[in-house]
């Protein structure tokens, strides 16, 4: 059974492979952002490792799904160490909105360090002895505070035994700051 999983996983990754050559190849170069850019501000979100052949030689590698907050887009790659260092294999860039990773603990904890770091919900925070849950996504369309090219992270304030809700607030990532100081999802019928 294991090596069945381990060689549907090499075939989906080679599948993978395949198809971001031939989207890659479709796209022009300005399509694919560069993840290393030293002005660019990344994070690898998820990693693990795949085997991949190339050149008939199979080769220990990694896929690493990485955001990047100056573009504003989640990126998978495919990279490998070799003799001359890190080498990248594959790239590909995900559509705005589209197969977008949840958030890490790490970008969980970012969007919490910004909530306590603002004077106004520190005082609610302190006030309510409240206590900070949560790191859904949100996802909008064009127009909206967390609409394509954002990386937006929701954050409950909630009493200390969590069994009250003090309020909802939205942080952007790609902008360190908040979407929504206060938000309320459109379904509840309150506006935010």
């Amino acid at each position: 059974m294991l090596r069945f999983r381990n060689a549907a996983r090499a075939f989906g990754l080679l599948a993978l492979v395949a198809l971001t050559s031939a989207a890659t190849a479709a796209e022009p170069a300005k399509a694919v952002a560069k993840p290393d850019a030293p002005s660019h501000r990344t994070r690898v979100l998820r990693s693990w490792p795949e085997d991949v052949r190339v050149g008939g030689k199979l080769l220990p590698a990694r896929v690493e799904v990485v955001f990047d907050y100056t573009d504003g887009v989640a990126i998978e790659r495919l990279v490998t160490e070799t003799k001359a260092g890190r080498q990248v294999l594959k790239t590909r860039a995900f559509p705005p909105g589209i197969g977008v990773p949840a958030p890490s603990v790490e970008e969980i904890e970012e969007a919490m360090q910004i909530v306590r770091a603002d004077e106004e919900m520190a005082r609610l925070i302190r006030n309510a002895d409240a206590v900070l849950d949560g790191g859904f996504e949100l996802i909008e369309p064009a127009g909206g505070a967390c609409g394509p090219g954002t990386r937006c992270v929701k954050i409950q304030i909630n009493t200390a035994n969590r069994l009250g809700l003090v309020r909802n607030v939205v942080v952007d990532l790609t902008k360190q700051g908040f979407a929504y100081r206060a938000w309320l999802p459109e379904w509840s019928g309150g506006k935010k």
